[in-house]
């Protein structure tokens, strides 16, 4: 009932503040658990992806476990489906409770693979970290590409400015678990490039150079 009514009041904003629009909302598949990973440029998009794909399929997302030190912003987060990340921890730093959600309930979990807001509004490469999680997840991914969010709200801006914000889910699509061998660095290297290669490809934008081929990955 707390996510539903915080929905309703942050659609207010979302719609009229900053007149934001989504595309591709239909690639969020209603049936089964997916992972919606989004390039990241503001604080508002793990809120407004949660209002746009609320009517959807429900939500939760990964947010770092530094945001939950505040009483008040806790509160928020636990009841809008939060799960805390401890980003230095890897897998048992917030991954296997989000595993956990995925294999246990009918959702979509959102996710930025660059791991912190962009400092210029650019994508960057994607973390390991995000390669490894979608290995182990084995779901769906729904690409999702943010645009205005930075002009109405870049890091270290103190308030928001009214703009136009659009969410684009592209289709989705899987990426095959590694089999016959152990999963190894350059393999979540390369999940996390492709990954941003998708995602660069919805905004028409240049996507991050790769790291991948500095790793010799086997087939």
């Amino acid at each position: 009932m707390f996510k539903f009514f915080a929905t309703l009041i942050l659609m207010i904003p979302l719609k009229l503040y900053f007149r934001g629009k989504a595309k591709g909302l239909e690639n969020i598949p209603k049936k089964g658990s997916c992972l919606i990973l989004s390039n990241h440029v503001s604080h508002l998009d793990p809120p407004f992806i949660g209002v746009i794909a609320y009517f959807r399929k429900k939500t939760k997302f990964m947010a770092r476990d530094t945001l939950f030190e505040n009483f008040f912003l806790r509160f928020f987060l636990n009841h809008v489906g939060a799960i805390p990340l401890n980003r230095g921890t890897g897998y048992r730093g917030g991954f296997e409770k989000a595993l956990e959600a995925l294999k246990k309930y009918d959702l979509a979990l959102v996710a930025f693979p660059e791991g912190t807001r962009s400092e210029d509004g650019k994508l960057k490469a994607g973390k390991p970290g995000i390669g490894l999680f979608v290995l182990q997840a084995n779901v769906p991914i729904v690409p999702c590409h943010i645009t205005g969010a930075y002009e109405a709200f870049p890091k270290n801006s103190k308030f928001p400015k009214p703009g136009h914000i659009t969410f684009t889910f592209g289709k989705p699509f899987t990426i095959p678990p590694v089999t016959g061998r152990e999963p190894e660095k350059g393999d979540y290297i390369r999940v996390a490039d492709e990954v941003m290669q998708k995602i660069a490809e919805l905004g028409g934008v240049e996507a991050p150079v790769t790291t991948s081929t500095k790793y010799e990955v086997q087939s």
